[in-house]
């Protein structure tokens, strides 16, 4: 008897415990719940408010109104706050926690567009008398909050837009030249015949109809001074120096091409979202590369070492996708092709536009117009864009959104943990004209850790090296740089080098491409003082960006 007494009390302090235990945790699920849907702090400010009325009605409200009924699985945070929004509506005296709950709604992005659609769906079952209070509703909150449809950054990120530029029609892709000062966008424009847009890095328009007569463009990427681009049942190539479509291929397995990527050994690849497969460019014909029933519409594309990083729009090509059709992120290895998902991209959304970053890679999609950071081992919401955020590109510490239904582009200033260090290689350009050569290179600062040097358009070479003096001349033989020159008193004699650039680097190759390779970083706004016997002193050479003074260097010899 005594021993089924104690075995009693045991039962009763375990279940006594868990229950304690269950609900500090539904406790704080709540606490964060409340924060997300409602901003940081929301749940400090809740506990204030019922603080001296009833205190308790606060820990019910976060501890089983959110961190129960509101985790349930099954509904998004954002579907779930428009059927509350509804279910206000038609309560004439819920007009508080009406607007709160609107708020709470642009918190998590839904638009305000959304919102007045289901006012206007409510019209039908509830009245006019109530959708109508609810329109008037959502303009108060607006005018409260000062709300715009414009990109909404986590302030943590630190992602800052440097312009955004309109005028377009449903731009889906954008590409930024590694050498130029050009950015391509693709313009899907419905039911009318696509083309394609010519704009500088700045936000400047050159040409919003810069080629013409497409029929509804997505995908963009820029290979070898060749534009591809995954339109409808064909890729078309264009030449970026002409302006002119300059090739077309299709397949009768092709059902809707959408992005492009091109690896570092020159091999194409496409995906077709709505046929479910991944072509390759062999021999000028399309071919099937890829396909499993796992990912039913592969969307956005990209290339991260040797693995083909693949977004899955989902399930359904329907922009009403519940959570169980979310579409997932995989990598396919190119040399064996298995697939393999990244668990921490795990039905993420409608996905579709892939950039690769530092450590990771940026994706764009989510349950709106969400941007994503993912890893193998995490991910991270960046940020989120009005409706729409199409096929992302980023170069250097620039990233650039098309925002599809916004008819706009977007550019961001990315953070250094952020900056893209993984796709270099992918956008070097061969330099094989001295004409080339002054147009790119010339009078640019390039260096590393040890020091700087510039070839100006005259012909001279200098810098500054491991406190030592680089002096020397340049010119062009065949398709090869030519140098002849010293640094300090160690004669470097002559040599022709393969010179190969991007946006932010240049790759000298010695021995005409078959000696040793070094890569230097270009210095924005770098100078030097320096005197040397072969130009006059007090002379200027100018650089891009900058004024390089021949004077005295400090640690010279006064010639």
């Amino acid at each position: 008897m005594k021993k089924h007494i104690i075995l009693v009390l045991a039962l009763f302090f375990s279940f006594t415990t868990i229950a304690q235990n269950t609900k500090e945790d539904n406790y704080k699920t709540g606490v964060k719940i409340v924060n997300e849907v409602n901003g940081d702090g929301a749940s400090k400010g809740l506990e204030a408010a019922f603080k001296s009325v009833s205190p308790d009605m606060a820990d019910y409200i976060i501890r089983y109104g959110f961190g129960e009924i509101y985790n349930r699985p099954g509904l998004d945070f954002k579907t779930k706050e428009l059927l509350i929004i509804a279910s206000l509506t038609t309560q004439a005296n819920a007009k508080s926690q009406l607007k709160s709950h609107m708020k709470a709604a642009l918190n998590l992005g839904v638009t305000p567009d959304e919102i007045s659609e289901t006012m206007i769906l409510l019209s039908l079952y509830t009245g006019f008398p109530a959708a109508n209070n609810g329109v008037f509703a959502l303009k108060e909150v607006l005018d409260e909050t000062n709300y715009a449809t414009s990109s909404k950054i986590n302030s943590t990120d630190q992602l800052i837009k440097n312009w955004e530029l309109e005028g377009f029609a449903m731009p889906e892709s954008i590409v930024a030249s590694p050498t130029e000062d050009w950015l391509y966008v693709s313009n899907v424009n419905q039911n009318e015949k696509g083309y394609i847009s010519r704009i500088t890095k700045a936000g400047k328009v050159d040409n919003y109809k810069w080629v013409t007569g497409l029929n509804n463009p997505a995908g963009l990427v820029l290979y070898q001074d060749k534009l591809y681009v995954g339109d409808g049942k064909e890729l078309h190539i264009i030449d970026v120096k002409k302006g002119k479509l300059i090739n077309s291929f299709t397949s009768t397995d092709v059902v809707s091409l959408n992005d492009v990527v091109v690896s570092k050994t020159g091999q194409v690849f496409i995906s077709d979202i709505a046929g479910g497969k991944i072509f390759t460019l062999e021999n000028n014909k399309l071919i099937v590369w890829f396909q499993t029933p796992e990912i039913k519409h592969p969307n956005g594309i990209f290339i991260q070492d040797d693995n083909l990083i693949i977004a899955d729009f989902g399930a359904e090509l329907s922009l009403e996708l519940t959570p169980d059709k979310y579409g997932s992120l995989y990598k396919v290895n190119l040399k064996d092709k298995t697939a393999t998902m990244i668990k921490s991209g795990y039905q993420l959304g409608a996905l579709d536009g892939l950039a690769v970053v530092k450590d990771g890679f940026l994706v764009t999609g989510g349950t709106v117009s969400d941007l994503f950071f993912i890893n193998d081992n995490a991910k991270k919401l960046i940020g989120t864009f009005p409706k729409g955020l199409a096929d992302i590109s980023i170069l250097g510490n620039t990233l650039y959104a098309p925002i599809l239904f916004s008819n706009k582009i977007e550019a961001f200033s990315v953070p250094n943990n952020l900056v893209s260090s993984e796709t270099i290689d992918d956008n070097w350009h061969r330099i094989k004209t001295k004409e080339e050569y002054l147009k790119l290179a010339a009078d640019n600062f390039y260096g590393d850790k040890e020091g700087t040097s510039v070839a100006t358009h005259d012909g001279q070479i200098f810098g500054v090296f491991g406190g030592k003096i680089l002096t020397g001349t340049w010119d062009w033989k065949d398709a090869f740089f030519t140098r002849t020159s010293k640094i300090g008193d160690l004669d470097l004699g002559y040599d022709e080098i393969v010179i190969e650039v991007n946006a932010t680097q240049m790759r000298l190759t010695l021995k005409q491409g078959k000696g040793a390779t070094v890569v230097y970083d270009k210095k924005y706004g770098a100078s030097f003082l320096i005197k040397s016997q072969n130009i006059k002193k007090g002379t200027k050479v100018q650089s891009k960006g900058a004024f390089l003074p021949l004077l005295n260097y400090k640690t010279f010899i006064d010639l």
